[in-house]
């Protein structure tokens, strides 16, 4: 399992989780599940990441959880089932907010490995994806939810990274094709 992590605010943020995609999903372009709620500022890191992401692919690849339709616990279910059916070999990246120790916040962490939501709040739910990128936007104490205390500058500016990095990752993956195509073109 690949584990690559960096904090938003360093410089080099969005080329790191850019190259991660490329090296997890190596040309293929994933559909894209954000998870979370809006009704609750620090989970809504996976809704705000899904409407930036689809406001930057304009219909790329299919983005499922928005400001307008999260995606939440009792979704999880029924979306994770509906993807293994209608798409069974395209790769899935999960986006969701978590919680972490004190000096992870900030931190973006891209797993290559399903998502399992709600662990820092001490749900048991199902896995989605085949791979995950997590936000750690506040420290985990205890059995205290402070995840409606978190800055929303916090929850934007990680959104914004996110969603910048897998556009630019997906973008990639089209002007590859399209080179790639040309080239055949001018071979024939």
């Amino acid at each position: 399992m690949e584990i690559y992590c960096v904090n938003y605010r360093e410089s080099r943020s969005k080329t790191v989780l850019s190259q991660s995609f490329a090296q997890i999903f190596r040309g293929e372009i994933p559909i894209v599940v954000c998870i979370g709620t809006d009704a609750v500022q620090g989970d809504s890191l996976g809704p705000l990441t899904g409407s930036l992401l689809k406001e930057r692919i304009l219909g790329k690849t299919l983005v499922l959880g928005n400001m307008d339709c999260p995606i939440t616990a009792k979704e999880i279910p029924s979306v994770a089932e509906f993807l293994r059916e209608v798409f069974p070999k395209t790769p899935i990246l999960a986006v969701d907010a978590a919680l972490g120790e004190k000096q992870e916040i900030g931190t973006v962490k891209v797993l290559d490995k399903p998502l399992k939501p709600g662990l820092g709040v001490n749900k048991n739910l199902s896995p989605i994806g085949t791979s995950s990128v997590i936000a750690v936007v506040e420290e985990k104490c205890g059995n205290k939810n402070l995840l409606g205390a978190v800055r929303l500058s916090l929850i934007y500016k990680m959104a914004d990274l996110i969603s910048s990095a897998v556009s630019d990752y997906i973008s990639n993956c089209y002007a590859n094709s399209n080179r790639l195509r040309d080239e055949k073109y001018k071979a024939l």
